[in-house]
């Protein structure tokens, strides 16, 4: 009996050893990697220019290196209105969302006007894309434009 005793812990061990291997294993290599910069602090991360993926190198979301550990990567876009506007680029992961899990982007406006946009994805390196207003526009005429000559036609 004593001997049933000894062999279970070391037996409990070997499997709690070769488990936290494979785990640990499995969660670095399943890890989601964003881009993280802010723009009002880093000025390889511009607001009015395009992302540049050759100076800024994602981050592992579940290292120490990400300023919010998170499963997927976030894009905030700020932007204020009037004479002397500004705007603001965040992109990190992320962990939770304001609304729940809703990928996509969501967008509002608070009480001053400030522009407020919010992208979630859960891909690699996802949170680069440039999304304009412009280009927002065109592609909202574009699918109005195509409804109207359907109708007309």
């Amino acid at each position: 009996m004593i001997d049933d005793f000894t062999v279970v812990p070391y037996s409990v061990t070997i499997v709690t050893v070769i488990f936290d291997d494979f785990t640990g294993c499995a969660i670095q290599c399943c890890a989601i990697q964003c881009y993280q910069c802010d723009s009002n602090e880093d000025m390889s991360c511009k607001s009015y220019e395009k992302f540049d993926t050759e100076i800024n190198a994602p981050v592992d979301c579940n290292s120490f290196e990400a300023n919010t550990p998170g499963q997927f990567c976030m894009k905030i876009v700020q932007e204020s209105p009037g004479w002397r506007g500004w705007k603001k680029i965040t992109r990190r992961c992320g962990s939770r969302t304001d609304l729940g899990v809703a990928w996509g982007c969501r967008w509002s406006w608070d009480t001053v006007g400030v522009f407020k946009e919010i992208c979630y994805c859960e891909s690699d390196r996802c949170n680069t894309a440039t999304i304009s207003r412009l280009n927002m526009i065109l592609a909202t005429a574009t699918v109005l434009l195509s409804f109207l000559i359907r109708k007309i036609l």
